[in-house]
């Protein structure tokens, strides 16, 4: 399990790094080939307590939080970093159990893509700004199109457009 959260930090960081990001919740998302990103003027606290109310309300649980700034700020030292991207960020990880259940039973190796995540950050250079991150549908997985939509619903319920 610890392999699989250390691969999903990577992959998720890897992606937010490489974004156009939103710059008002009243916009649709910036999408690419691998992410959509939204955007919110309110604070990463605010913005943590309605996606976690958005996420039980479609009766799903938090499983994880992966407390990512946390992590990236302790490791900076050691790898001679200086300049600290986020002010907060953290990936949450949940699961509906009956898409997960349909995806993999329309293919088992599809279990990598459960627990769901959303990845939540404020930048230092613009702390009052928080951004909701989702990985891009999945061309070809066409069980993760209901997972997906999802997760636009969490988002929007979260940002109220």
């Amino acid at each position: 399990m610890k392999l699989l959260i250390q691969i999903l930090f990577v992959f998720i960081f890897t992606l937010v790094a490489n974004l156009t990001i939103a710059s008002d919740a009243s916009e649709q998302p910036k999408k690419s080939e691998v992410s959509w990103v939204y955007s919110a003027e309110a604070t990463f606290n605010e913005v943590k307590d309605d996606l976690i109310l958005a996420i039980e309300s479609k009766g799903a649980v938090v499983s994880y939080t992966a407390h990512a700034s946390d992590m990236l700020d302790r490791t900076a030292v050691a790898l001679g970093i200086k300049e600290k991207v986020y002010h907060k960020a953290e990936v949450l990880l949940f699961c509906k159990a009956e898409l997960s259940h349909t995806m993999v039973k329309n293919n088992p190796h599809d279990l990598l893509l459960c627990p769901y995540p959303i990845a939540i950050y404020s930048l230092t250079s613009d702390p009052e700004v928080t951004y909701l991150t989702i990985q891009a549908p999945i061309k070809g997985v066409q069980s993760y199109q209901a997972i997906h939509k999802l997760l636009v619903e969490i988002i929007t319920e979260t940002l109220d457009f």
